[in-house]
């Protein structure tokens, strides 16, 4: 397939695991840091998984200065060519607790990936414009999930969903497709005590809801990188039974 596939936030483990999984595919990764140790440490972890350096790139990228980004862009742009498809990486913001003890701080936050979130598609989706080719997703976490103690980010989530539509519908017609995809519940090393209970509280969703690990959903984003029909947009689709069903 030979597509170059770039994700952001890639400080955290989801993310890495997205990324990890089209390594090993026909597909060159872009991984984007903004803390230099963290990229550090990642790149002694692929080393260390005897990943060949020719299927990824590390970069350091600064999405408060637009000159620079675009220099960064303009750099992987040049090193390997378009990138085929941006994967927002998802923040892994606890905003409940957040807003139980700093509120202040959870409006400052949210604020400040909102505007990552802009100076990257303002960029990348410039690019893809031009060549009318391109896949912007966004994958989230389950609203729901809070209430049975996973971490969760209602607002960004509703905040990217609402901005996935107006992309969709204003970029369509340069072939672009926007979609989210919302994963649902899913097993994060609970022992068996902590899963039996949670199977339990789960059960709003599904008669005994199978929970597994995350990465092994981490595939269905291929519903969105390699679809069998070209027209999806707009869309958010939910992995997990029964969590399109709202409290």
């Amino acid at each position: 397939m030979n597509q170059n596939i770039l994700i952001t936030n890639s400080e955290h483990l989801f993310n890495q695991m997205i990324g990890e999984y089209y390594l090993n595919r026909e597909y060159k990764v872009i991984f984007c840091f903004e803390r230099t140790l963290e990229k550090k440490n990642y790149e002694d972890r692929l080393i260390q998984l005897g990943i060949s350096s020719e299927k990824y790139m590390l970069v350091s990228i600064n999405t408060n200065d637009l000159t620079s980004l675009e220099q960064s862009l303009n750099d992987i742009y040049n090193n390997l060519g378009p990138i085929d498809v941006l994967i927002h990486g998802n923040e892994m913001l606890d905003e409940v607790n957040l807003f139980k003890n700093n509120p202040i701080e959870l409006n400052i936050t949210i604020d400040k990936y909102f505007e990552k979130i802009y100076m990257l598609n303002r960029v990348i989706t410039a690019k893809m414009i031009k060549t009318k080719k391109g896949k912007v997703i966004f994958p989230l976490i389950f609203d729901g999930l809070d209430y049975a103690g996973y971490s969760t980010s209602p607002i960004l989530n509703n905040g990217k969903i609402s901005l996935m539509k107006c992309m969709s519908h204003e970029l369509s017609a340069f072939k672009l497709n926007i979609n989210a995809m919302t994963f649902g519940y899913f097993d994060d090393n609970f022992d068996s005590a902590t899963k039996k209970l949670l199977k339990k509280k789960l059960e709003i969703f599904a008669l005994k809801p199978r929970l597994v690990p995350l990465k092994e959903s981490i595939p269905a984003l291929n519903i969105l990188i390699n679809p069998e029909v070209e027209t999806i947009g707009g869309q958010n689709i939910h992995i997990g039974l029964g969590i399109e069903t709202l409290l």
